[in-house]
């Protein structure tokens, strides 16, 4: 069944759980672990021990064998314990034997009797003194190999170019995944990457690109893509306030205010919204329907300026002494001031004091200070976009932002550029636009009629390990989607540089993991807690990983594989800035207006 059958390179002499001690062949020893076989008429090199190396443990010709992956190789005295690591001086080496220490990854799936095909998981243990064998190049393309169709290549693997990595599609964009790299490591260029393989596969795709500091649309730009790629530039980029649920919009609008101390106030503010949207019910119920319950929740547009009018108007809000009833000037447009002990006219009636309401006057101070602030603070201008005074916008708002098919035209990808966002509420309008996602899913009658894939570039930063005021809202809703969005049809990439600062349970609800160059301890140390123990000898090369290079690991490959992923085209603009480029030559002319301008947002000519 494989070239190497008649060939061995040794026998397993110690089986523990799933660790193995493999005694290589004395004759391999002579020859520095070099095992040559002959190919036709082509002499093949092999070599034994190769760290993170696949090879076949059993009887090839039944059907009944393992796959091991090598760990460590080294020379033991022939007296002494395998676990010896002193050095042996090379002139005294005909004393000693070679062994292998490697782990058991997988079985051969008895029932394909003409390929191999790995199967995760042991099935039944390696029998004591089985033969060893290893595995040609054509062997390992076989067995890294997917069924037509199902697979896209991603790159090659590391040393071997003729073997392609490639990555099943339903079991990547169907399970949650990871992405983790240092800076600098080839994160961008593989995201971008592996993206663009996707959407030249799959002509009707739904992605949506949360990107936050605008490296990503330069990788979309080519003809290829222009007409695929929704790039919503940073000006342009809109979230109208009225599809905020209330936590939301007390987040946004609200911050960091004293709840206890304005309860009362944000019951009155939730109490005027409900107005607002109901009185809008009532101008698109022809259009669409009754809605049977509307809640504060409910995605309709209330009118923000009017909001603010009602409640500076009840933040003075007065009545009569004598009846209770609402003392409004006399073309009711505001409330009389209070008056105390002293009567003044009443018309219609006898004289009266005007007396201040204990459940409104005063209650609202600071929160219509807080919404003034953000209504009329430039930076939040997206918040309020023209066009969208009507609840019936949210229908073209959803089908650009999930690239639904309008018109007989569908994008494949929508790129938000969110670099302009207060960074102050970037975690909570990322977590919203999840949220919308994943509720517009969870309505949606089947949804395998439009799988959606989110992909999270620098997810650290909204989705941490420990929570935080800001990044509260946006973990609730990121890891509601870890643990339902699959049967929803809607799933994620989550992309980082620093893993260790990432939610454990998103983590753990990824199915695939792409690991580039890793330098931080602490990052290494939360990679080798989550990748299978098996995969030591490979997770302890992390750190001296070349640019581009990544462990894939998870459901979407047959097996953990290292490989080189491929160059996108064109690339992100994720380039590092060249100072001895910039700093080699005076700068001859610089239009400083030009950057002050873009930073006041001056408004260009046309």
């Amino acid at each position: 069944m494989i070239v190497t059958q008649e060939n061995p390179f040794g026998q397993v002499v110690s089986i523990s759980g799933m660790n193995m001690v493999i005694e290589i062949n004395k004759s391999l020893l002579q020859r520095s672990l070099e095992q040559k076989i002959t190919i036709g008429q082509e002499v093949v090199k092999l070599f034994v021990g190769t760290v993170g190396d696949i090879f076949l443990i059993g009887d090839p010709t039944s059907n009944n064998f393992h796959y091991g992956i090598f760990e460590e190789v080294k020379l033991v005295s022939e007296f002494e314990e395998v676990q010896s690591i002193q050095p042996i001086p090379v002139n005294t080496r005909n004393n000693y034997k070679a062994v292998a220490i490697a782990k058991v990854i997988g079985y051969q799936d008895k029932l394909i009797r003409d390929s191999l095909k790995f199967q995760r998981g042991v099935g039944h243990y390696p029998r004591f003194n089985s033969k060893c064998y290893l595995l040609t190049s054509d062997e390992k393309k076989q067995l890294f190999s997917l069924s037509a169709g199902e697979g896209i290549k991603v790159g090659n693997i590391s040393g071997v170019q003729s073997e392609e990595v490639s990555i099943h599609v339903d079991k990547f964009l169907g399970k949650h995944s990871v992405i983790l790299g240092s800076t600098g490591s080839g994160k961008s260029s593989t995201v971008a990457s592996i993206l663009q393989k996707v959407l030249r596969r799959h002509k009707y795709s739904h992605v949506l690109f949360f990107d936050l500091h605008n490296e990503y649309s330069a990788a979309f730009q080519s003809e290829e893509f222009e007409s695929k790629v929704n790039k919503v530039a940073a000006k342009n980029f809109t979230l109208p306030y009225w599809l905020l649920n209330f936590e939301e919009f007390q987040s946004i609008f609200l911050g960091d205010i004293d709840n206890n101390k304005n309860s009362d106030g944000i019951r009155i503010t939730k109490e005027q919204i409900l107005v607002l949207k109901e009185k809008e019910h009532k101008l698109i119920e022809k259009e669409v329907g009754v809605i049977e319950k509307i809640s504060i929740n409910s995605p309709l547009y209330f009118n923000i300026d009017e909001l603010i009018i009602e409640l500076v108007k009840l933040n003075k809000r007065t009545f009569w002494k004598s009846d209770n009833a609402l003392a409004l000037n006399e073309d009711e447009s505001d409330y009389r001031a209070g008056t105390g002990a002293q009567k003044i006219e009443r018309p219609g009636k006898e004289k009266d004091s005007v007396i201040q309401d204990p459940n409104y006057y005063g209650k609202l101070n600071q929160i219509i200070e807080k919404l003034y602030s953000i209504r009329y603070d430039r930076r939040f201008n997206f918040l309020f976009p023209l066009g969208y005074d009507k609840s019936t916008s949210i229908r073209g708002y959803i089908i650009d932002l999930l690239s639904i098919p309008c018109n007989n035209e569908q994008k494949q990808l929508t790129i938000l550029d969110l670099s302009r966002i207060p960074s102050e509420i970037t975690p909570i309008i990322i977590g919203v636009l999840g949220r919308i996602c994943f509720e517009f899913k969870l309505w949606e009658e089947n949804p395998q009629t439009l799988p959606l894939y989110l992909v999270f570039e620098e997810a650290h930063n909204y989705i941490p390990k420990e929570t935080t005021p800001t990044t509260k809202l946006p973990k609730k809703y990121l890891e509601r989607i870890a643990k339902e969005g699959r049967k929803y049809g809607i799933t994620q990439l989550i992309i980082s540089q620093r893993p260790s600062d990432l939610s454990t349970t998103i983590v753990s609800q990824c199915s695939n993991f792409f690991v580039l160059r890793v330098t931080n301890p602490e990052d290494q140390a939360f990679i080798k807690h989550i990748l299978p123990d098996h995969l030591s000898a490979l997770t302890h090369m992390i750190p001296f990983f070349q640019n581009g290079e990544a462990l894939i690991v998870g459901e979407c490959v047959p097996l953990p594989i290292k490989g080189i992923i491929d160059k996108p085209t064109p690339p992100p603009n994720s380039n590092d800035v060249s100072f001895s480029n910039a700093w080699s030559s005076l700068i001859e002319k610089y239009d400083i207006n030009h950057t002050l301008y873009r930073w006041w947002e001056v408004k260009e000519n046309d």
